[in-house]
């Protein structure tokens, strides 16, 4: 079972911490640095461009292959917007409805965008929601209508971490959303594929063109193996070829995870 750390957050927001990565031991740094590796040349077959980033919440230590680019995130972006919502209602500004639980439901569970502009409504439009992304500290995330926001998958993960250690949200707040996470069945194929037979919190976004082409094919998740929690923040942008070949290679980033626990038992 995933190991969430809960904790209150203060009654005024603060920037959370810088999050200062301690290096993993070598052994794991090159198997993930190869594998990460191997993972953008398949992208780059498929003519799209990879951006990843791990964070091992046990250890510290990170390791990353575009994790700065600026990708789409399409329905990944629920997940931030999730999290405002959350505190917004840990703030007393909205109250968990029955229509507000329901946007959420078909938000996360249904990657359904009609449902998250809706909420995006509530927060105040996509500026106040981005002014107040920026107030806690998350520069490198965009929210816009439509899934048609961006971030950088190092942005992404660090969001997704700070969640999981109780740095944003109240505890009841921390444990609500991160079991909607864990029971969002989208995208099987992806990061719950990699990380067969663990327990996996993620969000998943795709977003196609209108030639048949596909934009973004991502997931976020987090997931204890062996003692230890991984962040995984894996976003393909441009990718042709059939979404199982696109998937294979969220799901390889999340199979480079649980390998490297066996290195270090």
């Amino acid at each position: 079972m995933i190991a969430f750390l809960l904790a209150a957050i203060p009654p005024v927001p603060t920037p959370p911490s810088l999050f200062t990565p301690t290096p993993a031991p070598i052994s794991e740094r090159a198997v993930l640095e190869s594998g990460l590796g191997d993972a953008a040349a398949r992208a780059k077959t498929l003519g799209g461009t990879l951006g990843v980033t791990i964070v091992d919440i046990t250890t510290g230590a990170t390791s990353s292959i575009g994790g700065d680019a600026n990708l789409p995130m399409a329905g990944v972006q629920h997940l931030p917007i999730a999290l405002l919502v959350y505190r917004a209602i840990d703030a007393g500004h909205l109250a968990m409805t029955r229509d507000v639980h329901g946007l959420l439901s078909r938000m996360l569970d249904n990657d359904d965008d009609g449902a998250a502009d809706t909420l995006l409504d509530q927060l105040g439009g996509s500026e106040a929601a981005n002014a107040q992304l920026r107030a806690i500290g998350y520069q490198a995330i965009f929210l816009v209508p439509n899934d048609a926001g961006y971030a950088t998958p190092a942005a992404l993960a660090g969001l997704l971490s700070d969640i999981v250690q109780g740095k944003l949200l109240t505890a009841p707040s921390t444990k609500a959303l991160l079991a909607q996470l864990s029971g969002v069945g989208a995208a099987p194929a992806r990061l719950r594929a990699g990380f067969s037979n663990v327990a996996l919190a993620h969000v998943p976004g795709t977003l196609s063109g209108g030639d048949g082409t596909n934009i973004a094919t991502n997931d976020v998740g987090v997931a204890s193996v062996n003692g230890r929690t991984f962040i995984v923040a894996a976003m393909l942008q441009g990718a042709h070829g059939s979404d199982a070949s696109r998937d294979a290679i969220i799901a390889a980033i999340g199979q480079l995870a649980v390998r490297v626990t066996s290195l270090n038992p």
